[in-house]
């Protein structure tokens, strides 16, 4: 009975997140991301509400909560430009999380997250090369299910993103930025997640894992994005590693 009770709202979670899901990946699959993660901040909306109402609703049923942070690094996957040289960026990445036990072995384990992102790359025109630099932020939540074995754990889920702030780029030396236009970018971003997490102690552990954007990060039909000499097609999707410290209660 108590396992039952424990699976109903964890179930019932699970697929409402899967649903919010589908809803973005059905957009991208139609080839409708632009008009539905570019300008219309009313359906952008939509989707974080109702991403804070299911943590919410997770956040009644959880056994325990934590802290997390630690070192991010991103880049972007897609078709480059010839004489481009992708690299990373890194960066920092900060939030809390919720673990609802399923059985003994098996939990989800709903997070929000502020994550630094991006990308850094070297263009080399007429012998010349000019280091870049992408500079991007989210609100991320993931929501992992979660298989332990011993103080190890396998965790896999996907993920929602929401861009937060202006993204920017700026040059690797000299450090001058240029604020890009909000609109150039997709507002929402979605991908799946693998990673592994080691209990250290009682409630310190150590959390690592890869997360593959799903969705075009930026705007194909948006031509002042190609000054970022990166692509003539703009068709880019995040990819992440973060690798960091956490504490549950």
């Amino acid at each position: 009975g108590t396992m039952l009770r424990a699976i109903r709202p964890t179930a019932y979670h699970l697929a409402l997140f899967l649903r919010l899901a589908k809803v973005t990946r059905n957009n991208v699959v139609h080839g409708a991301v632009a008009p539905i993660i570019q300008s219309k901040n009313n359906k952008m909306k939509k989707l974080f509400a109702m991403s804070l109402l299911l943590l919410s609703t997770l956040g009644l049923h959880a056994q325990s909560f934590g802290v997390k942070g630690g070192f991010g690094y991103s880049t972007l996957n897609g078709a480059k430009i010839d004489g481009v040289d992708m690299k990373g960026r890194g960066g920092f990445y900060i939030g809390a999380l919720a673990e609802l036990p399923v059985t003994s072995y098996l939990a989800l384990q709903p997070e929000v997250l502020y994550s630094q992102q991006g990308a850094s790359w070297e263009v080399t025109r007429l012998g010349q090369t000019l280091s870049l630099r992408l500079k991007t932020s989210y609100i991320n939540i993931p929501v992992m299910a979660k298989l332990r074995v011993g103080n190890l754990s396998f965790m896999a889920g996907p993920q929602l993103g929401f861009l937060v702030g202006t993204p920017s780029q700026e040059l690797a030396l000299g450090g001058n930025s240029v604020k890009l236009s909000r609109d150039s970018f997709a507002s929402i971003d979605f991908g799946i997640g693998l990673g592994a997490e080691f209990l250290i102690t009682k409630g310190l552990f150590i959390d690592l894992r890869y997360t593959h954007g799903l969705i075009n990060t930026l705007d194909k039909e948006n031509s002042t994005l190609r000054k970022l000499q990166i692509s003539d097609k703009n068709s880019f999707k995040n990819a992440t590693f973060t690798l960091g410290l956490g504490l549950k209660i």
